[in-house]
């Protein structure tokens, strides 16, 4: 595979440790892009706040910004209103995400992109490595907890996700996340080296 090619993105399970694998990729001199991370820039734009305020009234708002906790508390306790705003960000989130690609491309860098709504928003064409993080249920709750998300918070959750089965066949290379940090390294190393990808190195 051509490195210069290499778009991967990566989604899994809720509590999975996603983010954890984006910074072992970063590390090896993968560029990094953040899905999650526009969706919060995007709700801070007015055309995004006037939209939610037409949705909810003004008490998402806190001195004229939306508040993501009460924003998240309404979407993933309504599917109407998570309905509403996936069709609301999702074509904004795409056409951003693509931009960044794009620029990157343009600069030889290999991209890791983190998407947790990959397969249920539709995979992109500019995606070219599917990589789906997951880890047994216990270990996630653990994680979950420290978070401050309890087991019916998760469980909500990973109720807007396609199954988890259908998801990792989905995938082009599943890492499991149930070890240590240093075994989270190895796996990533072993899915680097399957790429026979010159551009991933050591830091």
């Amino acid at each position: 595979m051509n490195g210069a090619a290499v778009v991967m993105a990566v989604t899994g399970d809720v509590g999975a440790g996603k983010s954890t694998v984006l910074g072992i990729l970063e590390s090896k001199g993968c560029t990094l892009i953040d899905a999650d991370r526009i969706v919060a820039e995007l709700w801070q734009t007015p055309d995004v706040i006037k939209a939610a305020v037409g949705r909810w009234g003004e008490d998402i708002l806190e001195d004229g910004s939306v508040v993501h906790s009460k924003v998240s508390a309404l979407i993933f306790n309504d599917k109407a209103d998570y309905n509403w705003t996936m069709n609301l960000l999702h074509p904004m989130v795409k056409k951003e995400m693509l931009f960044r690609v794009e620029a990157l491309k343009r600069e030889g860098k290999p991209i890791a992109a983190e998407v947790p709504m990959l397969f249920e928003a539709g995979v992109e064409p500019w995606v070219t490595l599917k990589t789906f993080v997951t880890a047994s249920r216990d270990v996630r709750l653990k994680r979950c907890l420290a978070r401050g998300w309890d087991e019916s918070e998760m469980s909500k959750r990973e109720s807007f996700f396609m199954r988890r089965e259908e998801r990792m066949e989905l995938s082009d290379y599943v890492i499991w996340n149930d070890g240590t940090l240093d075994d989270l390294r190895e796996a990533v190393d072993n899915m680097c080296g399957s790429l026979h990808c010159s551009l991933f190195k050591e830091s």
